[in-house]
């Protein structure tokens, strides 16, 4: 059965709008009394995977509400409680909310993840290690397309690799469009759980600092922080902050087509984390 399809059956009869997804196709079903999300998965895995790691965070604030999970023709679904239309991207004066996501992600940081992943080790010091060098060797052929130096590049390649603490319980792309705002309450909560595992509390803090600051300005980015009730040292963040603007061009370059004009502010990032 094909998502849409889906979703007007789970929609019964009400409005249909759909969404951008992450894991598969997104959906915000109107019904007289309530609005819902629903996700149609790209594949069983995926919803496998959300669903372990929102039954093992369940007790965390801030987690999605599940309403129901489902199969249509071995198509797998996910219906959950409407988070809100608005997200810390579109709503860049708002600190209480930055304070709240930073809240969130501590909070995730600080469950176990022994039920999160069966992924043995999780991102270690290894895994870091290795990845890094993959992600700047594989942009070596793209460099032009996303306006990369050589310079720049064989910089990133010379770096060292960010460094992070034992591995816990990580969202892993906890950027400002993930954390959802609640039109009338103002409630926070991080949605997209499908790529959760065991990886260094500073991959999320880094990537949530750095995409919020971007996109929402620099009071944002504070906010969160001092909701996260941790900050991190510069000569700590700057690795990492290499390291994840080298998988972004790294994701656009690889899976979309055209002009790249969008990575010139990521390469901007890239440059003055590694240069200044």
């Amino acid at each position: 059965m094909d998502a849409m399809d889906i979703a007007k059956k789970l929609a019964r009869g009400g409005r249909v709008h759909e969404l951008s997804g992450i894991s598969g196709r997104a959906f915000r079903l109107f019904a007289p009394h309530a609005t819902t999300i629903l996700t149609v998965y790209r594949s069983t895995s995926l919803q496998r995977r959300e669903q372990r790691a929102l039954e093992s965070l369940s007790d965390v604030e801030g987690i999605p509400k599940v309403i129901e999970w489902g199969t249509e023709d071995d198509t797998a679904w996910g219906l959950f409680e409407d988070a809100g239309a608005w997200n810390l991207a579109t709503l860049p004066s708002s600190t209480g909310a930055a304070r709240q996501a930073g809240r969130i992600l501590r909070s995730v940081h600080e469950a176990s993840p022994d039920d999160l992943t069966n992924l043995a080790g999780g991102m270690d010091a290894a895994w870091l290690r290795s990845e890094y060098q993959s992600v700047f060797t594989r942009l070596t052929r793209y460099r032009r397309r996303v306006g990369l130096s050589q310079r720049l590049l064989e910089s990133a390649l010379a770096a060292e690799p960010p460094v992070g603490g034992v591995p816990t319980s990580c969202h892993t792309n906890p950027r400002p469009d993930r954390f959802r705002v609640d039109d009338e309450s103002g409630r926070v909560t991080l949605v997209d759980w499908a790529w959760a595992t065991a990886a260094p509390a500073e991959w999320d803090f880094s990537l949530a600092v750095s995409t919020l600051r971007r996109s929402a300005g620099q009071r944002a980015a504070d906010a969160l922080i001092e909701g996260y009730g941790r900050t991190m040292p510069e000569d700590i963040l700057r690795p990492w902050i290499v390291f994840h603007s080298g998988r972004e061009m790294l994701q656009d370059a690889e899976t979309r087509d055209g002009r790249l004009d969008n990575l010139a502010i990521v390469v901007q990032e890239l440059e003055a984390a590694l240069l200044d």
